[in-house]
C-alpha cells in the first residue's frame, strides 16, 4: 500500500458524529462529482476504505442508497457511486457552476467543519507524496469552477495552493513540508503525520551535514590554493634573489612556508621563535605574496 493510500485509510476510519460536519464531509466528497440530468450524481472513487465511507453517509445525508458499481483494469478499481439528489444536485451547482462551497462558518456550523470538508475532498481527489522521497500533496478536480473554489477555501484558511493544469482536470498542490505537515493534521491524520516530520528532520540533518562537508572541503581547496600560491612566490623570490632584500621577519615567515608547505597557520605561527600572532603571519604572508607580484 502507497504513502496516499495509507493516509486515506487513516482519515476514512475517523468516526465524524457532529451532524453538520458530516454534511460538510459529504459535500468535501461529491466537490468534483458529475451532475447530470434528472439531478443525478455521478461519482467515481479509487480506493476501497473511501468508497466505504461514502456509501452509507451520502445514504444518510440524501436518504437514498446510491447505486455502487465497481470496474477496473490493469491493476486499477474504482468504485462508481450514482444517485438522484435535488439538495446534492443544488450543491453541485454551486460549487461547479458559481464556484461556492458549502459555507463553513456561521449559523449550523463548528470549528470541525472546515476540516471535515476538506477531509472529504482529500479522500476523493487528493494524493501525498512519501515524504522520504519528496514533499508533495496534491488536490485534483475536474474543470470547472470547483477548483476554484476550492483554491479560494485553502486560502482562507491560510494554505494558498499552487495551481496547475492537468490533462484530466486542476491540480492545487503543495510542495513545502510545513503546509503538508499541518494539512494533514488539519484533517485529521496523527499517526501518519509522525512519518512526515520524522523525514523532514532526517533531511534536514541529512542537509545539514551536506552543507558542513561542503564547507571543510571548500576550505580545504581554498587552503591548497593559498598554499600553493605562496609557495611559488617564495620560489619566485629565491630564484631572482629578491628575497634577501627583505627584512628579516619576512624572511624568516618566507623560509618556514618554503620548508613547511603542508602547514597551517597555527603550525607556522608556533614555529617562530618567539611565535607570532596568525594576524601578524597573515600581514607577512601578503607582504611576500605583494613582493612577488612586483616582480
Amino acid at each position: 500500500m502507497s504513502f496516499a493510500e495509507n493516509v486515506r485509510c487513516e482519515l476514512a476510519a475517523l468516526n465524524v458524529k457532529k451532524p453538520c460536519c458530516r454534511r460538510m464531509l459529504g459535500a468535501g466528497l461529491l466537490l468534483g462529482a458529475k451532475l447530470l440530468p434528472g439531478k443525478q450524481i455521478a461519482l467515481r472513487l479509487k480506493q476501497e476504505s473511501t468508497a466505504e465511507l461514502a456509501i452509507p453517509l451520502l445514504s444518510s445525508l440524501y436518504g437514498k442508497a446510491p447505486d455502487v458499481r465497481q470496474s477496473g483494469a490493469c491493476g486499477h478499481r474504482f468504485w462508481d457511486i450514482s444517485f438522484s439528489s435535488p439538495s446534492a444536485a443544488k450543491l453541485l451547482h454551486g460549487v461547479q457552476e458559481e464556484g461556492i462551497l458549502p459555507v463553513t462558518e456561521g449559523k449550523g456550523v463548528c470549528e470541525g467543519c472546515s476540516a471535515a470538508l476538506l477531509r472529504g475532498a482529500f479522500l476523493a481527489y487528493g494524493t501525498v507524496n512519501d515524504p522520504h522521497k519528496s514533499f508533495h500533496l496534491e488536490l485534483l478536480l475536474p474543470e470547472g469552477r470547483g477548483a476554484d473554489a476550492l483554491e479560494s477555501f485553502l486560502s482562507s484558511i491560510g494554505y494558498p495552493p499552487r495551481r496547475m493544469t492537468r490533462a484530466n482536470g486542476i491540480g492545487l498542490y503543495f510542495k513545502d513540508s510545513g503546509s503538508v505537515e499541518e494539512l494533514i493534521t488539519l484533517m485529521g491524520g496523527q499517526h501518519v503525520v509522525f512519518e512526515v516530520i520524522n523525514s523532514r528532520i532526517e533531511r534536514d540533518i541529512r542537509n545539514n551535514e551536506n552543507r558542513a562537508t561542503n564547507c571543510v572541503a571548500k576550505n580545504i581547496e581554498k587552503a591548497i590554493s593559498t598554499g600553493t600560491r605562496q609557495m611559488e612566490a617564495i620560489g619566485r623570490l629565491i630564484e631572482t634573489g629578491r628575497l634577501d632584500n627583505l627584512t628579516e621577519g619576512l624572511r624568516i615567515t618566507a623560509m618556514l612556508r618554503y620548508r613547511n608547505p603542508d602547514a597551517s597557520l597555527d603550525e607556522l605561527t608556533a614555529l617562530h621563535e618567539p611565535p607570532i600572532s596568525k594576524s601578524g603571519l597573515n600581514h607577512r604572508l601578503q607582504r611576500i605574496l605583494s613582493e612577488a607580484e612586483e616582480l
